[in-house]
């Protein structure tokens, strides 16, 4: 990369920092379930958690995890320089690699790092989809480190979607934000198969899938205090 991209990426990353504190600070969140990392972390003291959710909430995901020192994978592209400077600027800790250019060193890096005790977070259908369908990926690392995967969706009352592979939503200014935490983390055992992690896979697909649509309904069901109390079709049907 030259020089002058390099200064480019650079300040990008700052000004999306910048950009995005002053937007998305106009913002009013709510959560519910959260108390789950409690528990996980007094069942396992001392080591990380890993943190599932779709593409298509990655903007603001990056913004709400600010200044954890919360680990993730990167795409080795330009594209994913960009958004590897924003997630730095907001004291995210990034490895780079892909399918295609050094993806299993990224996800060594990765491994050792939530050993040591960081938080790893996972778009679980990236980097090109298909949405709503999780790769394998964080089902090995939840087998190979035994951390508990914690599957979480938010959504807003007033968002902007883009015409993009994974649809990314993005919340307006002084939109109110609703996020969801699964009720049970998935625990992958250290011995599982191939085809046991791919039931697992399966597993968190349903629940992302499950609590997107909880969320998403949210701000449409009216005299409803709690995305929980949802209830959901099944199969559960995914948005368009």
């Amino acid at each position: 990369m030259t020089l002058w991209k390099r200064a480019a990426f650079y300040s990008f990353g700052w000004a999306a920092k910048v950009i995005a504190s002053m937007w998305l600070g106009t913002c009013r969140i709510t959560e519910f379930g959260r108390e789950i990392e409690d528990r996980c972390s007094e069942k396992h003291p001392g080591r990380g958690l890993l943190y599932a959710s779709w593409h298509r909430g990655l903007f603001f995901v990056i913004y709400w995890y600010r200044n954890q020192n919360v680990v993730s994978i990167a795409s080795a592209s330009e594209d994913g320089e960009l958004a590897a400077q924003a997630a730095k600027r907001f004291g995210w800790i990034t490895t780079r690699g892909s399918s295609s250019r050094g993806g299993r060193q990224a996800f060594r890096e990765m491994e050792a790092l939530v050993r040591r005790g960081h938080k790893g977070g996972l778009v679980a259908d990236a980097p090109q989809g298909p949405r709503f369908v999780s790769k394998l990926g964080i089902i090995y690392l939840a087998k190979r480190t035994g951390l508990p995967i914690l599957p979480v969706i938010w959504s807003a009352d007033r968002c902007w979607t883009l015409r993009s592979w994974d649809r990314t939503i993005i919340p307006k200014p002084f939109s109110r934000i609703v996020a969801l935490f699964a009720d049970t983390p998935i625990q992958v055992p250290a011995d599982a198969s191939r085809e046991t992690c791919r039931r697992y896979r399966q597993q968190l697909d349903q629940q992302l899938n499950r609590i997107m649509y909880q969320t998403d309904h949210f701000f449409k069901t009216p005299n409803i205090t709690d995305p929980r109390h949802i209830d959901v079709p099944h199969p559960v049907p995914l948005p368009e």
